[in-house]
């Protein structure tokens, strides 16, 4: 279909002019949004067309909404920080926390994935999350679509290629709206390897994604997979550090070109087997030896590593070779998230393989993880008695602040 064609079609969700993010520090106007982000897939042999036309619509018009408020958000910041210093007593008695493991569920997404790990898909919005952040003490976070990302057409490249990068446009919009305080890992097709390195370059370069989120398994292989090396390869080289966040994703078997949920059990997906996606995938990742050979890459790793740690010494110690080299790995190059009830207990099984407390970040999986669990939470972390009161200041922002650098909103 031309684009003429589509222009016309979707004429009202278009908008006269708007400035559109193209790299981390360039901003560039546009005609219109929709233009930008049709020639830009077009550019990169996308065809986002592929997709159903109710979605598209949806998508596009969630976009252009967005960048339409930016203006308007612009001013109630500024507003909310000078009320904040006036009536400090109503805030949070936090107010600089980064929360790195959070999440975007645009309604049109939301749409195509009504249940995720087994629950009903949260419903969100961007408001309801910055109203979030404000009542948590949260000053900056990194969102990220949750799984299963761009792999709800498995078996589809095209669908997944295209869905893909309306995610990352739809995320960029928002941190766009919220630009001093939101960042956002992209969303890549996996397992079109080739197709990946092209949206994590597109993302990382022209949208300024802090970094990409990988989930534990991208149907049915997991991330040490040969056919994903290439991918590893061409992050590593884009030079500098490279962020890759780790997200569980429902456990799949293939028959012939079906995929079949593995879960065991008749609990959720998303409550129990998601840990252990966690363990499955950073096994691979240290047995293949990935986290060994691409060195500019630092994992962030959720919910401090799920049932991993539990089975570190019994995985490493069949590798006796890459015993003290992954430690070392897991101690520099992966931090590892509060998301969910981590901090009651869980996360001194992690501290007891000497993880640095440096590594360790704050999550808190909004919305997925619901309001209610939220206080008790934060709770745990700040009336933990393994952590000084310094060192859950670093918790709280200091050790992200290390990892992300200047990539921090």
């Amino acid at each position: 279909m031309k684009t003429s064609t589509i222009f016309s079609i979707f004429a009202s969700v278009f908008l006269s002019s708007i400035s559109v993010v193209y790299a981390a520090e360039d901003v560039a106007t546009a005609s219109n949004v929709t233009d930008a982000i049709i020639s830009n897939a077009e550019a990169d042999g996308i065809d986002l067309f592929a997709l159903d036309p109710a979605i598209l619509n949806s998508a596009l018009s969630e976009i252009n909404s967005v960048y339409g408020q930016v203006e308007e958000t612009a001013a109630t910041e500024r507003r909310r920080r000078s009320l904040g210093h006036l009536m400090g007593r109503q805030t949070p008695d936090r107010t600089d926390i980064i929360d790195v493991h959070t999440h975007a569920v645009p309604d049109w997404y939301k749409q195509m994935v009504p249940t995720t790990g087994g629950n009903p898909t949260p419903t969100w919005t961007i408001a309801d999350h910055v109203t979030f952040m404000n009542n948590q003490g949260i000053n900056k976070a990194i969102i990220a679509v949750s799984a299963p990302g761009a792999g709800v057409y498995p078996g589809q490249k095209g669908l997944t290629v295209a869905l893909a990068r309306f995610l990352n446009e739809q995320v960029a919009a928002y941190c766009r709206l919220y630009s001093g305080r939101l960042g956002f890992y992209a969303v890549v097709p996996l397992p079109y390897t080739q197709e990946a390195i092209a949206e994590a370059r597109y993302a990382i370069q022209n949208l300024g994604a802090v970094g990409v989120v990988l989930l534990s398994n991208h149907e049915t292989y997991y991330l040490g997979h040969p056919n994903f090396k290439p991918f590893f390869q061409a992050l590593n080289g884009l030079g500098g550090r490279q962020i890759v966040y780790v997200h569980p994703n429902t456990p799949y078997v293939k028959s012939g070109s079906q995929l079949i949920e593995a879960n065991p059990t008749t609990y959720p997906t998303g409550n129990i087997e998601f840990y252990f996606e966690t363990a499955r995938t950073l096994m691979d990742l240290t047995l293949t030896q990935t986290i060994h050979n691409f060195t500019n890459i630092h994992y962030v790793i959720p919910h401090v590593g799920g049932a991993f740690p539990a089975a570190i010494d019994r995985i490493l110690k069949s590798a006796p070779a890459i015993y003290d080299s992954s430690l070392q790995i897991y101690s520099t190059r992966f931090w590892w998230d509060s998301a969910g009830p981590t901090y009651y207990h869980q996360v001194a099984g992690l501290l007891g393989y000497g993880i640095p407390k440096s590594q360790l970040l704050f999550g808190t999986d909004f919305p997925y993880a619901p309001i209610f669990t939220q206080a008790g939470s934060l709770a745990a972390v700040k009336a933990s008695t393994l952590f000084t009161a310094a060192e859950k200041t670093a918790i709280f922002k200091g050790n992200a602040a290390n990892l992300f650098g200047s990539k921090l909103p």
